[in-house]
């Protein structure tokens, strides 16, 4: 299965499978029915387990959580369909997926960790509100209160802060076997900014960054009108602490700047009897406009006191775009949008084999320049000199249909000049 997903560069089974047979065998791999199946969490551990090497020599780990919808805007009768946002940021169905990998301190060598798809209309996921609801007796869905109670009793009720526990959970534990002195930094988006989520980071050992929520508020209050005190937003929060750093040029969300200047400031805040620091970003242009619309906010379990710590805070952070990467390159090469399996269980597994098929190529790109078998398969995949994921994967779906090829002429026993005919007969000689 793995070979055509990569020669077709598809997650269709109808599309991979060359009958009815194969596309049975492949459904029932997926689905549950058999024994070998590859199931997500088989496929995360083995991820995970892949990289324990890796982790050995690192003294820095920075690991990239981050979620990814998968769009599909014309399905309507799979199990389990949600509403996920589009590119224009309108809703249509899908489902959503959380997945993690992670770089060096540098930004480098980067490797795909886990991957969990889920969707939020599955009975087993818990919304926080009504999972309070619940809690407080106050459901008033007395049908939807029932699987809430069987989700829960059978340990099978998640939703997306138990899925971001249970990646940090079993990532710091992989690691930790492998190195032990390795210094683990999560980064996270807003959709993280979660005091649970903190809490649980900083019990683990490890050290986090996560981009703050503008709605975020600081343990600061001011009287408001009506006399009574309120705490202020954390991003109208006064910073008392703060340099400037002078840019001859940068780039930022794809747009460069000649002559920028960029604001941090550094804070404390504390929340539920925590102390974290906060570090505040803005950017402005050589006329002095704002390049951000509103001030970054980033909150970390670090003690941030100067400027070069808030640097490297902001620095981590941006890091994150590294796994925005691997979305577009699952999505565009492929094809983790393209399948059309109703069945909620398939669906679920064949994303998470196309992010572990994925893993493979980021975990060959440390050998891109020095593996002369890697660069003639680069050049097979029409890279012209050029060695990136891309062209491998090019290259390698050649070679998987050249072989395809090979097995079915000896199969149906058609002969070197039988081939050669057909090609010649067809103008597709060797020109």
């Amino acid at each position: 299965m793995i070979e055509k997903l990569i020669s077709t560069k598809k997650s269709n089974l109808y599309t991979i499978s060359e009958d009815t047979n194969e596309y049975t065998r492949n459904h029932r791999m997926l689905d549950g029915s058999l024994k070998t199946v590859l199931d997500s969490e088989k496929l995360n551990i083995s991820l995970l387990a892949n990289n324990s090497e890796y982790f050995k020599d690192k003294d820095y780990v920075v690991v990239l959580h981050d979620p990814s919808d998968i769009r599909k805007k014309y399905s309507q009768e799979a199990d389990h369909l949600c509403k996920v946002l589009d590119l224009d940021k309108k809703l249509i169905n899908g489902y959503r997926s959380l997945s993690s990998a992670c770089v060096d301190i540098r930004g480098k060598n980067l490797r795909l960790l886990r991957c969990s798809p889920y969707s939020t209309t599955d009975a087993n996921y818990l919304k926080v509100e009504e999972l309070r609801l619940y809690e407080d007796n106050k459901l008033k869905d007395q049908n939807r209160a029932k699987e809430i109670k069987l989700a829960l009793t059978s340990g099978q009720g998640y939703n997306l802060k138990s899925l971001v526990k249970d990646h940090t959970s079993q990532i710091t534990g992989q690691i930790r076997a492998s190195n032990p002195n390795a210094v683990i930094v999560d980064v996270y988006d807003r959709g993280f900014d979660d005091t649970e989520v903190f809490e649980h980071e900083t019990d683990l050992g490890n050290l986090f960054v996560v981009r703050s929520k503008l709605n975020r508020v600081s343990n600061e209050l001011q009287v408001c009108s009506s006399g009574k005190e309120k705490n202020i937003k954390l991003r109208h929060q006064q910073f008392f602490q703060g340099d400037e750093v002078h840019y001859q040029k940068m780039t930022l969300q794809g747009k460069t700047y000649q002559d920028a200047k960029g604001v941090f400031e550094w804070n404390e805040v504390e929340i539920k009897g925590r102390i974290y620091s906060v570090v505040k970003i803005r950017f402005f242009d050589r006329a002095g406009r704002n390049i951000f619309k509103n001030p970054m906010l980033l909150i970390t379990n670090m003690q941030v006191d100067q400027l070069q710590m808030a640097q490297m805070v902001f620095e981590l952070y941006c890091k994150r775009a590294k796994i925005e990467g691997v979305f577009k390159f699952c999505k565009e090469v492929l094809g983790w949008e393209d399948n059309r399996i109703p069945d909620y269980n398939v669906v679920k597994n064949l994303i998470s084999l196309i992010y572990f098929v994925a893993g493979y190529f980021y975990e060959i790109e440390d050998q891109l320049t020095q593996d002369k078998t890697i660069e003639w398969i680069a050049q097979l995949g029409g890279g012209k000199g050029k060695i990136t994921r891309h062209f491998i994967l090019n290259g390698f779906a050649q070679l998987i249909n050249y072989k395809l090829a090979q097995r079915f002429f000896e199969q149906q026993d058609i002969s070197p000049e039988q081939v050669n005919d057909a090609l010649n007969r067809f103008s597709f000689g060797n020109e």
